[in-house]
C-alpha cells in the first residue's frame, strides 16, 4: 500500500476499544467521515480466550455474543449524521486486527483514541507500536470533539517529510487557522544577551523558516493563514505548551522512520509529542517515493 495519506481521505479506519477515549475518537471519526464524504470503518478486537470453555456451558448459562454485542454499542454511540459505515469485530491481538484492517480495507488514515495522560492504557497501549508499523497517516484523538478543529500547530524540522505534513493539514483543513512552529534547543544561549548578535540571529531565522515555507505546495490563500513561529526550546516541550496556552485543538508532525522528528515524535528519553500534547495529534506519513 502507498504511504501517501489522500487529502482528504476516502476510506477511514477507526480502531477503537469502546472505551470513554474511544468514545471520543468515533466522534471525531464520524464529523469528519461526514465532512469528507469518506467510508468510515470501525474494527474492534475481542479477547479470544475462553471460548471454547464457553461452548461446553448450556444455552442458558452461555454469555452473550460479543461481537453483536459491540456493534450495537458503536452503533447506539454515533451521535448526528452517520458516514457510510461498517464495522468489523475480529478476534484477536488488538494490534494485530488493526494493522489487517488497515491493509484489507486500503485505509487512507487510521484513527485511535487515547487518554489525555502520558499513561497508555486500553487500546492506548498499541499507539506507540502503531506508530512503528502502520503504514498509513494516524489521527490520535485525546478530546471531546465539541465542534470542528479551530486552530492547528504544525510542527517542523525543516526536512521534507514535515513539509508533507504541512501541506496535507493545508488541504485537509482549508478554512482553519494554523501556526507552523519551529523549535529547537539553541546552544550558546547567552549570545542573545548582545543585541547585535540577538537581532542577526533572529533575522536568520525568519529568514529560513520562510525559505522552507517558500517551497511548499500551497496556494496564495493558504499562505495568508500560517502564521510561522521559532521557539527556543525542546520541540516536544514547546508545541506542547502552545497547544495549552493558546488553544490549539489539532497538533500535526509530518514524518516517517528516517525523519528525526519523528523520533522525537515515537522514541526518544524525553517527553513524547504524541503522548505530552494536549491536543489532537496527526502523524502524517510522508510518501517516501515522493521525496526520493
Amino acid at each position: 500500500m502507498a504511504g501517501k495519506m489522500a487529502a482528504p481521505p476516502k476510506r477511514i479506519v477507526l480502531a477503537t476499544d469502546l472505551s470513554g477515549a474511544g468514545d471520543r475518537a468515533l466522534d471525531r471519526a464520524t464529523e469528519l467521515a461526514v465532512g469528507w464524504g469518506a467510508d468510515l470503518v470501525v474494527v474492534h478486537a475481542l479477547d479470544d480466550g475462553g471460548s471454547g470453555a464457553a461452548q461446553s456451558l448450556p444455552s442458558w448459562r452461555r454469555p452473550p455474543d460479543l461481537a453483536a454485542l459491540a456493534e450495537k454499542q458503536i452503533r447506539d454511540d454515533i451521535r448526528g449524521p452517520s458516514p457510510r459505515l461498517s464495522i468489523h469485530i475480529d478476534e484477536g491481538r488488538p494490534l494485530n486486527v488493526i494493522l489487517e484492517a488497515v491493509e484489507r480495507e486500503q485505509a487512507d488514515l487510521l484513527i485511535v483514541g487515547m487518554g489525555r495522560g502520558n499513561a497508555f492504557d486500553g487500546l492506548s497501549r498499541t499507539v506507540d507500536e502503531l506508530f512503528r508499523r502502520c503504514p498509513v497517516s494516524m489521527l490520535v484523538v485525546k478530546t471531546r470533539p465539541n465542534a470542528p478543529y479551530g486552530r492547528i500547530l504544525v510542527g517542523t524540522d525543516y526536512s521534507d517529510e514535515a513539509r508533507c505534513g504541512l501541506e496535507v493539514a493545508a488541504k485537509l483543513f482549508p478554512s482553519t487557522v494554523m501556526t507552523l512552529m519551529h523549535a529547537y534547543d539553541m546552544a550558546y544561549r547567552n549570545l542573545y544577551l548582545d543585541p547585535a548578535l540577538a537581532e542577526r540571529f533572529s533575522r536568520v531565522e525568519k529568514e529560513t523558516i520562510a525559505a522552507w515555507l517558500d517551497q511548499a505546495d500551497l496556494s496564495d490563500t493558504d499562505r495568508t493563514r500560517i502564521h510561522p513561529l521559532i521557539e527556543h526550546g525542546a520541540p516536544e516541550v514547546m508545541l506542547s505548551a502552545f497547544a495549552r496556552e493558546q488553544g490549539a485543538d489539532l497538533t500535526v508532525v509530518g514524518a516517517y522512520e528516517r525523519s528525526r522528528l519523528f523520533h522525537m515524535a515515537v522514541g526518544g528519553s524525553g517527553p513524547r509529542i504524541v503522548q505530552s500534547a494536549p491536543s489532537d495529534v496527526l502523524v502524517v506519513r510522508a510518501d517516501r517515493t515522493a521525496l526520493a
